[in-house]
């Protein structure tokens, strides 16, 4: 028997169970959906389903990232005329509470301040400032009331690291909170104010720190601060997290000694975060059964009913896809990236310097990196589809002011940092050697300029490159240089006011016939 109809069988008879106990309460969580509404039918038959069982006892939650990740959605954010595809899939069921993700925040406060305005529920972050008030921007917590007087806390907090990738024009007048610190702050609120009988956090935050994150006696914290604020922070019952796309059903015990359940349902709504909270009384301490559930259930049921309402975002946004571009003389794979020059970067660089060059903005040298392992695209008429394979995010463009010895460090640090992909920058403008034996540090020797004049370690050049790495992110400035971040906005000498992929269209469509050599800046020896 498949095992996820076995699953959806099992669910059912406890779905029949919890219906007909009126005092059990269940939370199912998606996050980082990434505005792929349209694989989402399964899944949306089984919250359907969920709610037509549970009625009032499902809370349902989303926990962010719901706004970039598909052509779309991009279509959708830029069309004012329609409500946004995601407050039009998240309004359906609907949702009970939604958080904020990172990506969200990406899409622009224009766009999210639109979408969030158009949702049916409440949206919770508190770790989000309004500068001009001091007080969140967001609703910080919401109380649910279920079963006359039982009262359920929800807290919403977004990993502060917002700022190391997404700029100021995107976010203007928002400042963002420590999460530790935030958590510690709303609970205390929380339980004087509310005396809630269960406090339910939403993070969008992942598990624990990375390698690459910044150290932890950083201003800004832990960039996945759940697992920390689960052992350390006393009074939540159940968090629910997301951000780092790694499905997580556990519970462990805090200093106080007592239990957390903690969840993760992934991202793409592959799987549901499910927490049944079993026989609930005031003044009790909560039985929680928790439990990670695949989407489908075997028959590949889907609800047609969502699927027609996500329909006409389709339709729209392939008519904006299929556009002609460019002729792609030769075809081009982003794995070529790894082993040396490649037309897959080599392209963004020029079209990087050319870019900024139109703006009156001179650079000497470009950074890049192939954001996708394992694409492709072949020889012929570009359309606009094939750009949002080419280039996935919706980066801008910047120019640091770095000297030479930076310039190097920075290489050093990017050919370290060969995984994953999207990390892994090479140089144009420059002529380089990579000495693959050598240890990072010893590895980048650089000739001279692309022009065959000298390159000199202390003159103070205009380097181009995406936002994300521009801001810190990949930590290629902070680990790799050693700026600290906040210093990093001193560096910046110019940023586009549009998205890069945008630009690389626009840039594709004037030059009508793509490049069919790299530009062979540099070589492995």
């Amino acid at each position: 028997m498949n095992i996820k109809y076995f699953f959806m069988i099992a669910l059912t008879a406890l779905l029949a169970s919890c219906a007909s106990k009126p005092k059990d309460l269940m939370f199912i969580e998606t996050t980082d959906t990434h505005g792929r509404y349209d694989e989402f039918g399964m899944e949306a038959y089984i919250l359907k389903d969920l709610k037509s069982l549970a009625g009032e006892n499902l809370i349902l939650l989303d926990n962010g990232d719901n706004m970039q990740g598909t052509p779309f959605q991009y279509c959708s954010n830029q069309d004012a005329a329609h409500p946004n595809l995601v407050s039009e899939a998240l309004n359906y069921f609907p949702y009970d509470v939604v958080g904020v993700g990172n990506h969200d925040i990406e899409a622009g406060r224009k766009v999210f301040d639109r979408v969030y305005s158009e949702m049916k529920m409440p949206v919770v972050c508190a770790n989000v400032i309004d500068e001009a008030t001091g007080e969140p921007y967001f609703t910080p917590y919401v109380i649910l009331k279920r079963h006359k007087n039982y009262k359920v806390a929800i807290l919403g907090l977004l990993t502060p690291y917002v700022v190391t990738w997404v700029p100021d024009r995107l976010r203007p007048g928002l400042r963002f909170e420590q999460l530790e610190a935030s958590a510690e702050k709303w609970v205390k609120i929380i339980q004087e104010k509310e005396h809630p009988d269960l406090i339910v956090g939403l993070f969008h935050s992942g598990w624990e720190p990375m390698v690459q994150n910044l150290p932890e006696d950083h201003p800004l914290g832990r960039e996945n601060a759940t697992k920390w604020v689960a052992e350390n922070v006393p009074g939540f019952d159940i968090i629910f997290y997301g951000h780092d796309h790694r499905p997580r059903v556990e519970k462990i015990v805090n200093i106080a000694g007592d239990t957390v359940c903690v969840l993760n349902s992934g991202d793409r709504g592959k799987n549901l975060a499910m927490a049944i909270v079993r026989d609930v009384k005031k003044g009790q301490k909560p039985q929680i059964y928790i439990s990670l559930m695949p989407a489908g259930d075997g028959n590949n049921r889907v609800d047609s009913a969502f699927l027609d309402k996500v329909q006409p975002y389709k339709d729209r946004a392939e008519a904006y896809q299929n556009q002609d571009v460019a002729q792609l003389p030769v075809s081009v794979s982003s794995s070529e990236a790894l082993n040396g020059p490649s037309l897959w970067v080599d392209e963004i660089h020029r079209c990087q310097f050319e870019t900024v060059e139109a703006e009156g903005i001179h650079a000497d040298i470009s950074m890049a990196a192939p954001l996708s392992s394992s694409k492709s695209l072949e020889s012929g008429v570009l359309k606009v589809s094939d750009f949002f394979t080419w280039y996935p995010f919706e980066n801008s463009l910047a120019v640091m002011a770095m000297t030479g010895k930076e310039v190097k460090d920075f290489l050093e640090y990017a050919y370290e940092m060969k995984s994953p992909i999207y990390n892994f920058d090479s140089g144009a403008g420059i002529l380089y050697e990579v000495n693959d034996k050598s240890p990072m540090g010893k590895r980048i020797h650089i000739l001279s300029m692309a022009d065959g004049t000298p390159f000199d370690m202390d003159k103070t050049y205009n380097v181009v490159m995406n936002s994300y790495r521009s801001m810190g992110g990949g930590n290629h400035l902070i680990n790799g240089i050693g700026w600290a971040q906040e210093d990093i906005k001193s560096h910046v000498v110019w940023q586009s006011d549009r998205d890069l992929r945008s630009l690389f269209i626009e840039w594709a469509q004037k030059k009508g016939v793509l490049d069919s050599e790299p530009l062979n800046c540099w070589k492995v020896k």
